[in-house]
């Protein structure tokens, strides 16, 4: 696992150094390969970690773009602006994580997604209030989709972090 960190670090800082070439790959000493490819949408890179027991693949988008991978339960909060996203799967799993600012409240962006959640089948697993920082948890044992969504005001705006995954059976 530590190759594969160091490695991918490796390819997105080549993938930072810019050139017209839409994929860098490289193979490590274990015969492990890394790749990053432009993608689908403008800012967008797939980097895909392969080694003797499978591959994962993760895919980053710019600023300003909410996860292709997002399920349905996990929508974009209505006029947020998305800071940074990613996505990724694997054999056993795939999920990611969008970060976004609005002028709304914590309250309203957590409510927001426990209403999607419990529209989606989803149990609530935690609702954590910490001086005024929310954090709320949901889960669907059947499916083994999940997401949790921290929001706090930083700066005068909520800023809010939604994470999401399902868990492959």
């Amino acid at each position: 696992m530590f190759k594969q960190v160091t490695g991918f670090a490796v390819v997105l800082a080549l993938a930072a150094c810019g050139g017209e070439k839409a994929e860098r790959t490289i193979t490590t000493s274990d015969g492990s390969t890394l790749s990053v490819k432009k993608g689908d949408r403008a800012g967008e890179a797939k980097i895909t970690a392969t080694n003797a027991e499978g591959s994962a693949t993760m895919t980053t988008g710019g600023a300003g773009q909410w996860p292709t991978a997002a399920a349905g339960y996990v929508p974009p909060y209505p006029g947020g602006v998305v800071t940074a996203s990613f996505a990724g799967s694997s054999k056993e799993a795939s999920g990611g994580m969008v970060t976004f600012t609005t002028s709304d409240s914590p309250d309203k962006v957590v409510e927001f997604y426990k209403a999607q959640a419990a529209s989606a089948g989803l149990g609530d697993v935690s609702n954590i209030d910490i001086n005024g920082a929310k954090i709320f948890a949901a889960k669907d044992k059947a499916t083994g989709r999940s997401v949790s969504i921290q929001a706090t005001v930083s700066e005068g705006r909520t800023s809010a972090a939604v994470t999401f995954g399902t868990d492959k059976k």
